[in-house]
C-alpha cells in the first residue's frame, strides 16, 4: 500500500502555513516527518486522519481518493491520558466491541493483541490502566489503537516520556506494524525509532523534502544545522559521510561499522 500526497498546502483559516508537499508513505518501511517544533508535523497527521480540513492538493491511497474515516488509526502525544475503562483488557478491546464482535472473538483477537505489546494478559488483564507504569501505560493506549489494524496508523511521539529500554522496546513494535499497514511517526528524534529501509519526511516551511535513512543521516552528518544529531555520532561518522550507507544512531551498529571499515583498510 501506498499513500501519496501530491503539492499539499496546508492552510489556517485560509493562509498558506505549510507546503507545497509531495511525499509517499509505503507499507513495509517506517514512515517518519521529522521538523523543528512549530513545523507542521502534528497538523499534517491531523490532515491525513480527516481532522484539519483547510488545504488545497491531493491525498491518495494507491492511487485512489483516500477517505480516512475506517482507514485510520490516529496517537496523539501521551494517549494514555485518555483513558476510560476500568480494566487493561477493556481498554485494548473496546474497538472490537464497538465494531460488534461476539465475546469469544474479543477475547481471543484482545489476547493476541496483548501478547504482541508485551502484555501478558494473565498479568494485565484485569489491572487499573492508571496504576502501570509509564511504559506499560503507553503499551496500552498504542494498543487500543491499533488492534483493529487498520490501513494506515498514525503515531505522534509515541516514545516521549519513556526510558531507553522501553524506547528500544516499543521501536521494534512499532516497525513490526508496519509490515502490515502504513505507519507513519511523527518524532523530534528519529535517531530512536530509524530503521535502514525507512523513508523521512522533513518539513521545514516550504523547503520540504523526502529522504531515505542513508540520505538524512548523510545530511545531518555533513551538515549539523541540518538536523541535530548526538555529537558522539557526528564526529565519529563525519570521515564516511559522503561516501557509505551510515549505521543507525546506536553505539552498537557504530562500533560494528567503524571495525568493518578498518577490517577493510586493512586488506
Amino acid at each position: 500500500m501506498k499513500l501519496s500526497i501530491g503539492n499539499l498546502i496546508i492552510n489556517f483559516n485560509d493562509n498558506p502555513f505549510l507546503g507545497p508537499i509531495n511525499a509517499g508513505f509505503n507499507s513495509g518501511s517506517l514512515n517518519l516527518i521529522v521538523g523543528r517544533s512549530g513545523c507542521g508535523k502534528s497538523t499534517l497527521l491531523k490532515l491525513i486522519a480527516g481532522f484539519h480540513k483547510d488545504y488545497t492538493g491531493a491525498v491518495a491511497l494507491d492511487e485512489d481518493y483516500f477517505e480516512p474515516e475506517g482507514n485510520v488509526a490516529l496517537a496523539f502525544q501521551n494517549p494514555e491520558a485518555l483513558f476510560f475503562n476500568s480494566t487493561v483488557f477493556e481498554e485494548i478491546s473496546y474497538s472490537l466491541t464497538v465494531a460488534g464482535n461476539d465475546k469469544e472473538n474479543i477475547k481471543t483477537l484482545t489476547e493476541i493483541w496483548m501478547n504482541k505489546w508485551g502484555l501478558n494478559p494473565e498479568i494485565y488483564a484485569d489491572k487499573y490502566p492508571y496504576k502501570l507504569s509509564g511504559g506499560e501505560k503507553r503499551r496500552v493506549a498504542l494498543a487500543a489503537c491499533t488492534i483493529l489494524k487498520p490501513k494506515i496508523i498514525l503515531l505522534d511521539e509515541p516514545l516521549a516520556g519513556l526510558d531507553r529500554a522501553g524506547q528500544s522496546d516499543l521501536a521494534e513494535i512499532i516497525n513490526s506494524l508496519s509490515l502490515e499497514s502504513i505507519v507513519i511517526v511523527v518524532t523530534h528524534e528519529p535517531e530512536l525509532i530509524l530503521q535502514e529501509n525507512s523513508s523521512l519526511l522533513f518539513l521545514n516551511g516550504s523547503e520540504t523534502a523526502q529522504y531515505s535513512s542513508s540520505e538524512f543521516l548523510s545530511n545531518a552528518v555533513i551538515n549539523p544545522d541540518f538536523y541535530p544529531l548526538p555529537d558522539w555520532y557526528t564526529s565519529a561518522l563525519r570521515p564516511f559521510a559522503q561516501n557509505y550507507n551510515l549505521p543507525k544512531v546506536n553505539s552498537r551498529d557504530v562500533a560494528s561499522f567503524l571495525e568493518k571499515y578498518k577490517n577493510e583498510s586493512a586488506d
